[in-house]
């Protein structure tokens, strides 16, 4: 018998409450601990030393388990345990009180943070890299969270090996000071260059979590709602609740792009990240994707492990799809300093000098693709030497043909695309949506081109039209009211609200804020590269310093 055994069959008979006076109770070898739960209550991120047990005397209990989804526990429902290392905390959602009897072979560490308060408005893997550098700090940090996964979000929160990473993976450490953490982590080092998938990628950024919460000196817990506005001193819940902060992170990532009402309900017609949706897709047949970038390139790898037989139409704007990733290293490293301190302040003149560069680099035997991440590390800075017109024109006229060419995708996608086409299962047109018909056998598609109307008719029809870029195509509340009340400013080309080369947000007065700050997506209208692994683990590495001196 173990003693995860022993833990069990303490608590394993009926107890009555008004035995439970005392907190700690001292029985069978171990520590028993009554804990009473206030609605709205809940602790923080913890691990235990060794294995164990917790039951439920009344009420209802949510747990929440780094890397697993929340998980309710009612009185009935028996023991519940948790091994040895995993990281947990338990809350009471409920309206009613809750009670909880936890047993222990020894005492847990209870000494709190004495740092002060910061909220992170987001657990997606912003949020996340944000709570995993302040957690280094002695600071008590909160994550709320809408969604039942931390560190996923869109993007790593699929189940399928056949969703990979866009970035090779020697540049997707969480932590900037340790490159090479997720080559380690996944044990990658024979190809550390190799697009690993993006469900293994969420797992190592909860591992890394949980060793944060295990390690640091701060305190963090995790708290289920939405954000709707920002006070004096706390995050409002649209639930009611407020949430004590000296600080706030705005770390809300990616908006889903409002859904066009030319689409009608239709079960055929459905979103690229539903994976069990993809999976009801026909075998056979003509598939419509709208969209054509990174997610749309993930539909085609989808549907060829499945060994589908049937045609696919790709359609977008402008029919651009991702160039391809090179495997060649690069011979020119980044650009120097200098070099980029020194280029053109207008935006015509900003595009031929990149167009220069590329030239240059052929002559030392760089690929296009090598020049473009030669620039990573001054798209920040480049971009603010814009004027607000040229920032505007920019998103309005050049952004599709930037995003082609800078989010770029593995070389093997490039050889099914390739291959589907030679096939002649696969065409790209450049053109807009304009109607849909469902009939009782099939989706009659209408589209405009250039050339004219196109109808064609559907077997089913996949959305990869992307996330929202401006203000104008999402529906963000907490966006909408930081403007309103004056603490943030709306970015003039439409990108969001305006933060300082820090991630402090700039109020309506242009006075930068010292308690609101913004990481990932939030940033963009300021410094333009921020929503991708590398440019996100930097800036949450700086804000925590930043926020902790």
């Amino acid at each position: 018998m173990t003693v995860l055994d022993d833990l069990v069959r303490v608590l394993d008979g009926p107890i009555e409450l008004d035995e439970l006076a005392p907190s700690t109770i001292q029985t069978g070898g171990c520590e028993l601990r009554v804990v009473r739960w206030s609605p709205g209550q809940s602790g923080s991120l913890h691990a235990h030393a060794e294995a164990s047990a917790f039951r439920v005397l009344r009420g209802t209990a949510t747990e929440i388990v780094v890397g697993k989804r929340d998980r309710c526990w009612e009185v009935g429902d028996g023991v519940a345990t948790l091994d040895a290392g995993a990281v947990h905390q338990l809350a009471n959602c409920e309206a009613g009180p809750l009670v909880t009897l936890h047993a222990y072979h020894r005492a847990a560490a209870t000494a709190p943070s004495s740092g002060h308060r910061i909220a992170i408005v987001g657990g997606g893997f912003a949020g996340i890299a944000a709570a995993y550098h302040l957690l280094r700090r002695d600071l008590r940090v909160t994550v709320i969270e809408r969604g039942p996964w931390l560190g996923r979000g869109i993007a790593y929160g699929v189940d399928s090996e056949i969703y990979r990473l866009n970035v090779p993976a020697s540049k997707m450490s969480i932590d900037p000071a340790r490159p090479d953490d997720f080559v380690r982590w996944a044990g990658a080092e024979a190809v550390p260059n190799a697009f690993l998938s993006r469900s293994r990628y969420g797992a190592y950024v909860v591992d890394r979590l949980a060793e944060a919460v295990r390690a640091g000196p701060g305190k963090l817990r995790v708290v289920r709602g939405e954000v709707r506005a920002i006070d004096d001193d706390a995050a409002l819940l649209a639930d009611g609740r407020r949430i004590p902060a000296a600080s706030v992170v705005l770390a809300t990532g990616l908006e889903p792009r409002m859904s066009s009402s030319l689409l009608p309900a239709d079960p055929r017609i459905i979103d690229a990240w539903d994976e069990r949706a993809l999976a009801t897709l026909p075998a056979r047949g003509r598939l419509v994707v709208l969209g054509s970038g990174l997610t749309a390139l993930d539909v085609l790898a989808f549907l060829n492990a499945r060994g589908f037989r049937g045609s696919v139409t790709i359609v977008s704007r402008r029919g651009l799809l991702p160039a391809p990733h090179v495997s060649q290293p690069s011979p020119i490293g980044s650009l120097p300093e200098a070099a980029a301190a020194s280029a053109p302040r207008e935006l015509r003149a900003l595009i031929g000098w990149v167009r220069e560069l590329v030239v240059d680099g052929a002559g030392r035997g760089a690929r296009w693709q090598h020049v473009i991440d030669s620039l990573r590390p001054h798209v920040g800075r480049l971009w603010r030497g814009l004027p607000p017109a040229d920032r505007a024109r920019f998103v309005r006229d050049v952004r599709p043909f930037w995003d082609v060419l800078r989010h770029r995708a593995p070389p093997d996608l490039h050889e099914l695309v390739e291959r589907w086409r030679s096939e002649g299962r696969l065409e790209r047109l450049a053109g807009t949506l304009v109607g849909c018909a469902p009939m009782p056998d099939r989706l009659d598609v209408t589209l405009r081109l250039a050339s004219g109307a196109r109808e064609l008719a559907a077997d089913a029809i996949v959305r990869c039209i992307g996330p929202a870029l401006s203000r104008m195509e999402a529906d963000a509340p907490l966006v909408r009211s930081l403007i309103e009340t004056r603490r943030a400013a709306a970015d003039p080309a439409g990108l969001g609200i305006v933060t300082d080369e820090d991630g402090r947000v700039v109020d309506r007065d242009g006075k930068r804020s010292d308690r609101l700050f913004a990481l990932g997506a939030l940033r963009r209208a300021s410094s333009w590269e921020t929503t991708a692994v590398p440019e996100i683990a930097a800036h949450a590495a700086a804000l925590a310093q930043l926020i902790g001196s």
